[in-house]
């Protein structure tokens, strides 16, 4: 059966995707958002579906640290930002009763520290902090550098690059096969303006410019997800994201088996068998249909030779590359630096320092430090507390008095995270190719999650509900019906 296109979910999504003609029993491997909403459909359906958690939170990378802070003060360790376009997002949001809240990332003052000086981003701060930029860059200020070095490449692109349900066409294809930073410099950016837009490209920071592909990079800054494109309707979970994963869960209830790994998947022309760890037991479930939501870095861990699955799909699981991201979070006493809902790019080995506490109230503050690609794999070897010290001592330099209101402070490494191994998808060169595979569902065994979405970049919670969309809609409408 002919893959829907994204239009054509989301016709059927926004119609309560009627008739759908369920499988009896489904089980669903993770209680990421993804997972949680493919259950939650199935299961206002009449369905028998269980889903089958290996931590004890439900949520995914969506997950608010709370502990160990004080003063009732959160931050994010995983998804933050919702756009108005987000509309997956936006409906279960509405249907669930979460609230929402003007983001983070609207109204920030953003600064750079550079060279170990401190500037913005206009060009008489550029001009006074002496950069080597290129002879024609230094007139632009980053907006003018964004505008050169890629609204213009991505307007080129038009309509291919913005089309509904975008395809691989001849004047996209060659960019699948060029990384971001190759386009970049191709079109006469220097290596300092590279490193002054880098802040810009959310979902492609940290070195990896150098290996992620333009393809997917452009689709995302042509979009409205684009922090380029941001604007003051930008909004975040009230409360913290975590309240949106406990919203489904709450509805869910004693369908989500929280613990219990799984461990092996198989199949047969008749039933999909799972195998899964309980309590130090190894326990075996059946039903008619499995749905796979769990991220391809982690996915190693689950055994599928008697899943009769296509070398296509082993060879993918293989090769979709995750982001290396460490997130580390200082408590502070009180804001010891003058700028509201500060945000710092540097050049230092903690590229990024910002307030991640502007809209909460009481005298303390948290900064939130991140680091992606090599520098994240590198504070990930330390221990806790030294990854905790080494921190400090970088805000210090930018910041000066941060030991001084120094009180308490975590870090999540992404990349050892149990059962996830990894923040969002990395999409290299030849990504394109791939997309379909990692969608494609394996005779009773489906994919889900933003890995699995029509979009190229992960680390969206409104690309991940869009994949659970398709996946309820392959599960009613005969998708995959070829058994092994």
């Amino acid at each position: 059966m002919r893959e829907a296109t994204p239009t054509e979910v989301r016709r059927d999504f926004d119609s309560g995707m009627p008739d759908l003609r369920l499988p009896r029993s489904v089980v669903v491997i993770g209680a990421g958002l993804s997972g949680l909403a493919v259950a939650y459909e199935l299961a206002n359906r009449g369905c028998d579906v269980t889903v089958l958690e290996a931590s004890g939170r439900a949520g995914g990378r969506a997950y608010t640290l709370r502990e160990p802070f004080a003063d009732g003060l959160h931050a994010e360790a995983g998804a933050m930002t919702l756009t108005p376009h987000c509309h997956y997002a936006m409906h279960y949001l509405r249907e669930l009763g979460v609230g929402l809240e003007t983001a983070d990332l609207v109204g920030t003052t953003f600064s750079y520290f550079m060279g170990s000086r401190l500037f913005t981003p206009d060009r008489e701060s550029l001009e006074q902090a002496g950069l080597p930029l290129a002879p024609h860059e230094k007139t632009l200020g980053v907006e003018g550098m964004i505008d050169r070095y890629v609204r213009d490449t991505y307007q080129a692109l038009q309509p291919d690059i913005t089309a509904p349900d975008w395809t691989v066409t001849p004047l996209l294809g060659r960019y699948d096969q060029r990384s971001v930073y190759e386009v970049l410099t191709d079109r006469g950016a220097s290596p300092v303006a590279v490193d002054l837009m880098e802040p810009h490209f959310l979902e492609m920071r940290g070195g990896d410019l150098k290996t992620a592909s333009a393809l997917s990079w452009l689709r995302h800054e042509a979009s409205p997800h684009s922090l380029t494109n941001a604007d003051p309707r930008w909004s975040k979970v009230k409360g913290g994201t975590d309240r949106f994963p406990q919203a489904f869960a709450e509805r869910l209830k004693d369908r989500i088996r929280y613990r219990k790994p799984v461990v092996r998947v198989a199949q047969d022309a008749e039933r999909a068998r799972l195998t899964f760890l309980d309590q130090g037991r190894l326990q075996t479930m059946e039903a008619e249909r499995v749905v796979v939501t769990v991220p391809f870095s982690a996915v190693r861990h689950i055994d599928f030779t008697d899943a009769a699955l296509s070398d296509a799909k082993h060879d993918v699981m293989r090769r979709v590359k995750y982001s290396s991201i460490v997130r580390v979070y200082l408590q502070m006493s009180s804001q010891f630096w003058p700028q509201r809902n500060a945000s710092f790019s540097t050049d230092l080995p903690v590229r990024w320092i910002r307030d991640a506490t502007p809209q909460l109230p009481g005298p303390r503050k948290i900064l939130e430090c991140l680091m992606t690609g090599w520098r994240a794999r590198a504070v990930a070897v330390m221990s806790a507390e030294e990854r905790l010290r080494f921190v400090l001592d970088q805000v210090e330099t930018v910041l000066p008095g941060a030991r001084d209101h120094y009180e308490t402070g975590t870090s999540v490494v992404w990349d050892q995270q149990p059962y996830i191994e990894g923040a969002y998808i990395l999409p290299e060169l030849g990504h394109s190719a791939l997309m379909p595979v990692i969608r494609r569902p394996e005779g009773r065994i489906h994919f889900a999650g933003d890995h699995a979405a029509f979009e190229p970049n992960g680390g969206s919670m409104t690309f991940a509900l869009e994949s659970a969309a398709r996946t309820v809609l392959e599960l009613g409408r005969g998708s995959g019906e070829q058994q092994p």
